[in-house]
């Protein structure tokens, strides 16, 4: 299964998200990371608050994210197989880059030219969360031609 597909399964049908409190917050954290390295508490909660604006998230026991955050231990399992298959995608496209050159042809590892299902669901997930994040004005300029 591809990443992208991984994902929007993840999620379900219309952006419902279809796994634990704890694994929703294993992911907020994986991406909270991602975005920055060093981030803390403040920023944790403001990317759980913002996800769930794109996305129907259940978090009941809890009863929201601050909640969750606080009391809920994350559950990993998932974000191990995400990282999994980000990571795999990053070597597909090194290699393809290194072979072939920095033009190269990515096919459907590049989300933004790919017509896979999952880098629809991907690209269109992003620019909602466009509505909610500031990103930086090259990376807002990717978007608008979305």
């Amino acid at each position: 299964m591809g990443f992208f597909s991984f994902i929007s399964k993840l999620l379900g049908f219309g952006r419902r998200w279809s796994a634990t409190p704890e694994q929703y917050l294993a992911m907020v954290q994986y991406m909270a990371k991602k975005n920055n390295p060093e981030y803390g508490n403040e920023e944790l909660l403001q990317w759980g608050e913002v996800m769930q604006k794109v996305m129907k998230v259940n978090l009941q026991p809890y009863l929201d994210f601050k909640d969750l955050a606080e009391n809920g231990t994350p559950d990993y399992s998932m974000v191990e197989k995400v990282d999994g298959k980000v990571k795999e995608i990053e070597r597909r496209r090194d290699l393809k880059q290194a072979i072939y050159g920095v033009d190269a042809d990515l096919g459907d590892d590049d989300i933004m030219k790919s017509n896979e299902e999952g880098a629809v669901f991907a690209r269109k997930m992003v620019k909602d969360l466009s509505q909610h994040v500031q990103f930086s004005s090259e990376e807002q300029k990717k978007l608008d031609e979305l």
